[in-house]
């Protein structure tokens, strides 16, 4: 299920083809309405809500037509802003425009409307000339609900071609996969796990079955699986890695099962995802900063902004564990064991095409210098030692008897700030 759902959530298709299926069924009743009981319902029917035949396929006709213009316009307004994401931002920002709920369901409401219209008109017959049809009524007030959500479908548009706001859906989603991976952890055992208890002989290791990125792995439905069948696993990828095919996914130890049992919990596919993959959910801010510091864009206060806030992200982490964490059944058995998080990794990922591409400009350093002082007030002792030493690899190879003295003033300034 899932699997399913997440087919279903990278779909652009699903939503337009919700709002489409509903149009095609309001139709279906309002032509049935005019077909069978109007002539039932109408003494109760204000006359204002019946037009006759005629006006009825004037009304709709019109409606279709500015719909579909409308619908266009949409797709050709959506090309434009996936052109400028693309180009200016990252390519790995189209997929949270594409997803976005605003956009989709604009296209499925225009897309609905003119659906609806074309179904009346389809079944209006010669035969209703002699009663009024109500089609043409709520073909009005679906127009009316379209010309309200296309202007606020400009509106969202004209916001979210704003860097400002794309990097605040970016670190919404950062902090999503923060928070899923910081409830996983709790309750569990997080240690250096050697052996597996009860199941100490040799392991089955199980190959992957096709290339690709590890985008989901079911640790929940892992666990709950391991515990009906008596076994263990040990996983030897992580979220967001990448696989070729006969890499060893995993090993278990205990109870032979059929390999594609345990392959159904690993999602593989030919892109990362930002859901749970918190490294690419960075990666997506890192791009945009290095597109501001690149000389074509040439936008350092788009890179500083960036980097405050993969400080913040990262300063988030707190609660997030480094080593293999244990995951315990029901009965606090341990039946999974997987490397979730490390921090160095993460560190090191975040910044360091920042640190080769931004050396030469002082407002990049002391952006990240500031970055690394937010993560550093908010770690553990032991992490503080590492952003520390982290600190070192940013500023090497700079030259501090070449820097100017209000730049190597401040320099020191944010250095003192990280002596443990």
């Amino acid at each position: 299920m899932k699997r399913f759902l997440m087919k279903m959530r990278k779909g652009i298709w699903v939503v337009p083809a919700l709002y489409s299926m509903s149009s095609l069924i309001l139709a279906i009743m309002t032509v049935s309405l005019d077909t069978y009981w109007i002539h039932k319902i109408e003494p109760f029917i204000p006359v204002m809500m019946l037009t006759s035949i005629d006006l009825a396929q004037t009304v709709l006709s019109a409606i279709a037509s500015s719909l579909l213009t409308m619908t266009t316009f949409t797709f050709s307004t959506v090309m434009v802003v996936l052109t400028t994401y693309s180009s200016q931002f990252s390519p790995r920002t189209l997929q949270n425009f594409v997803k976005d709920k605003t956009t989709m369901r604009g296209l499925g409401i225009f897309l609905g409307g003119f659906i609806y219209s074309i179904i009346s008109l389809l079944f209006m017959r010669q035969s209703l000339e002699e009663h009024l049809v109500s089609s043409a009524f709520v073909g009005v007030l679906y127009a009316i609900v379209c010309l309200a959500f296309f202007a606020y479908f400009i509106h969202h548009i004209a916001t979210s071609i704003q860097i400002s706001r794309l990097i605040e859906r970016l670190e919404q989603e950062a902090l999503k996969v923060i928070d899923y991976y910081s409830s996983l952890q709790q309750n569990q055992e997080v240690k250096a796990f050697t052996m597996i208890p009860a199941h100490d002989g040799n392991g089955t290791n199980i190959p992957s079955h096709k290339s690709g990125f590890i985008q989901f792995i079911d640790l929940s439905g892992l666990v709950l699986f391991c515990s009906e069948n008596d076994s263990v696993i040990e996983i030897q990828t992580k979220v967001g890695e990448f696989v070729k095919e006969g890499d060893i996914l995993f090993t278990i130890y205990g109870n032979e099962i059929s390999e594609e049992e345990y392959r159904s919990y690993i999602y593989i596919g030919r892109e990362r995802m930002g859901e749970y993959d918190l490294a690419y959910s960075l990666q997506k801010i890192v791009e945009i900063a290095l597109r501001a510091v690149s000389p074509g864009i040439n936008d350092p206060n788009t890179a500083r902004d960036s980097i405050k806030y993969l400080g913040l992200l990262l300063s988030e982490t707190h609660d997030i564990k480094d080593g293999i964490v244990t995951l315990k059944d029901k009965d606090r058995y341990p039946r999974v064991s997987v490397t979730i998080f490390s921090f160095n990794h993460i560190l090191y990922k975040t910044f360091y095409q920042l640190v080769h591409y931004g050396k030469e400009d002082i407002s990049v350093i002391l952006a990240i210098m500031d970055a690394l002082i937010m993560v550093y007030r908010e770690v553990d002792t032991d992490r503080k030692h590492i952003v520390y030493d982290f600190h070192k690899y940013v500023l090497h190879g700079m030259d501090k008897d070449q820097m100017q003295e209000w730049d190597l003033y401040y320099i020191n300034e944010k250095i003192e700030m990280l002596r443990p």
